[in-house]
């Protein structure tokens, strides 16, 4: 996997934090412009393994937590809604679930994603 700094997560959080989203029929959320998303992309599904996501997208291209997938899918996406800043397009894969005392399991099966802007 390729190393990205630790703080990519929370920029790439707050940089969409004002986007709205659009929902896939697949349940993750769409932040990038239609014609930039892979059909692969098209194909995630919540519950899928980590095994069959990645038959699909090939390995994960960052994991800054166990459990959290960056996969690049290319392109430039917008950084936030109406902004001229760009950043790589990608997808966001979680497998885990958040207690109520906030520790995060992870699990077998993919519990959100989301596609869009992943940069600083």
């Amino acid at each position: 996997m390729k190393n990205i700094h630790p703080m990519l997560f929370v920029l790439l959080v707050s940089g969409t934090a004002g986007c709205h989203p659009r929902m896939g029929a697949e349940g993750c959320a769409m932040h990038g412009p239609e014609r930039l998303l892979p059909e692969q992309v098209r194909q995630v599904r919540l519950g899928m393994s980590r095994d069959v996501l990645e038959q699909l997208l090939g390995p994960a291209d960052y994991s800054p937590a166990e459990g959290l997938l960056y996969f690049s899918t290319g392109g430039d996406c917008p950084v936030a809604e109406g902004s001229e800043r760009q950043a790589s397009c990608g997808l966001v894969a979680e497998f885990r679930d958040h207690r109520a005392d906030g520790e995060a399991v992870v699990g077998a099966s993919l519990r959100s994603c989301w596609w869009g802007a992943i940069g600083e």
